[in-house]
């Protein structure tokens, strides 16, 4: 068969990309067309999006393609919780809002005190982080002049691209389920919690799956290729590339600024402890649940990168993983998810004034900032890994690992001796990857999701990682000071 091309777009809180995905009959190759940042620009009302800025490296990417040979489908898949509101002519109602923005503070407490927060949880099964949609809705319908009253549509941030894209407007379901207003039961709308949270109704469109074909690309001369609605949350389509082993339960790793640790499950969790926990039921490719909690990923890792590189000393991630490698192992940690950690800016300096404060060794050079900030995420790794054991009630027999973590060899080494078990890394690239394997399902390319994870397997073989056995009871006695450090600090 001749080359068929399908070009993926993945962006992620911090850049994105435009991936060709090249395939010839037998095997899938990633060509990148594209790649561009992403940043977040402070206006005087608050923290923004560049939407018109990404959309055009989105269509610059497109073109580049397009010298490859005739594309037959684009799709997008983005970060989680942001969305964009419309009015009834689809203009855009200003730049959406940044999750990090300060507007957001107190609010999630607020409206849980007002509607109740085991009520939001049994309706929703997402977990509560302040920066949910539905935090971000209430928000706005605060301000005195809110968008909410010329607002006729709601549209997460890959519902805008794919509407610019294809004029059709939709609410693609694995991103409507990061959004704290899906009931992940029906599949629809929790229109109580709605009501109750006083949004409009007449915001919520109509929910189509993954795989659905929105129409043919408009606004790019030349290219009238399908597109597709893929998983357009990253993670959707990136634990849709997983090669899930055919034997054993396994748990996945989707890795990159935020990190979302969990498993494949049938039908949606609501238990005590998955909501105490505040483990998030998420929709996946083919219908089933992404059982997961969203913590901290490379973040700390990537802020600790600005940070030097703001003072003129530009340190590579290679340099840092290899300075971090010869730095002393379990010396110190930080929680990583605290809430001095969410905010950009001086990241060593705030990991230097908790480990004081919590009376251990202060990291002194840039390996051992390094070292930390790796450590303390895989320590929060190992203590979310038996949680998910306990409240699903098996015992998984090894982890997949996916995302740009997946290059840092120290951290996935970390990752299987402090859990204990196999972790198998790949694809690097899973959320395109994912994507368009999305689009060859829906354009008919390949059959079904096992078929498509069969072409990831053969077309990239993931990388093993074996646990060393002799490293077990430092990471168990590490995971013992950690939780205790946590629970002192009341997080």
């Amino acid at each position: 068969m001749h080359e068929k091309i399908y070009v993926a777009s993945d962006l992620g809180a911090g850049s994105g990309r435009v991936i060709a995905g090249r395939f010839d009959g037998s095997r899938l190759r990633l060509e990148e067309t594209n790649r561009f940042e992403n940043s977040q620009t402070l206006l005087p009302e608050g923290l923004h999006w560049d939407m018109v800025a990404l959309y055009r490296a989105i269509v610059a990417g497109i073109r580049e393609a397009r010298k490859l040979g005739e594309i037959s489908a684009v799709g997008i898949d983005t970060w989680g919780v942001d969305c964009a509101l419309v009015d009834d002519t689809g203009r855009l109602l200003g730049l959406p809002y940044s999750y990090r923005d300060a507007r957001l503070d107190g609010v999630m407490e607020e409206t849980c005190r007002r509607l109740g927060r085991r009520r939001i949880y049994d309706a929703t099964g997402t977990q509560f982080m302040p920066i949910n949609t539905l935090f971000q809705l209430v928000a706005e319908s605060k301000e005195k002049c809110s968008l909410l009253d010329r607002a006729a549509r709601f549209l997460m941030v890959p519902d805008l691209f794919d509407y610019w894209l294809s004029g059709e407007l939709s609410n693609e379901l694995t991103i409507a389920s990061t959004s704290q207003c899906l009931d992940v039961r029906t599949r629809d709308w929790a229109w109580d919690l709605i009501d109750a949270a006083g949004l409009p109704r007449r915001m919520f469109g109509p929910l189509v799956r993954p795989g659905t074909v929105l129409g043919p690309l408009r606004n790019v001369e030349g290219v009238k290729p399908a597109v597709v609605a893929v998983g357009t949350h990253d993670t959707a389509s990136a634990v849709a590339a997983i090669p899930v082993p055919r034997e054993g339960a396994w748990g996945c790793l989707s890795t990159g600024t935020w990190a979302l640790i969990g498993a494949e499950i049938p039908e949606p969790v609501f238990s005590d402890e998955a909501y105490e926990c505040s483990y998030t039921n998420e929709i996946g490719v083919t219908g089933g649940i992404r059982f997961m909690k969203n913590i901290t990923g490379m973040w700390i890792y990537q802020e600790l990168h600005r940070a030097w590189k703001a003072r003129g000393e530009d340190v590579s991630y290679d340099a840092m993983t290899e300075m971090a490698s010869r730095a002393r192992p379990l010396a110190s940690a930080i929680f990583p998810d605290a809430p001095e950690f969410a905010r950009a800016g001086h990241m060593d300096e705030k990991m230097a004034d908790w480990c004081k404060r919590t009376g251990q060794p202060v990291p002194q050079t840039k390996g051992e900032f390094a070292r930390c900030a790796l450590e303390s995420m895989v320590l929060r790794y190992k203590e979310l890994w038996g949680q998910l054991e306990r409240i699903t009630g098996v015992k998984r027999d090894g982890l997949n690992m996916i995302g740009g973590a997946t290059r840092n060899p120290l951290h996935c080494q970390m990752t299987a001796d402090a859990l204990g078990v196999p972790v198998l890394c790949g694809p690097t690239e899973g959320a395109i990857a994912g994507n368009v394997l999305v689009q060859m399902i829906a354009t008919g390319d390949l059959k079904d999701l096992e078929e498509a994870r069969e072409l990831v397997r053969v077309s990239d073989p993931p990388a093993t990682y074996l646990p060393d056995p002799a490293r077990a009871a430092a990471w168990d006695e590490a995971l013992d000071r950690f939780v205790a450090m946590r629970t002192a600090a009341g997080l």
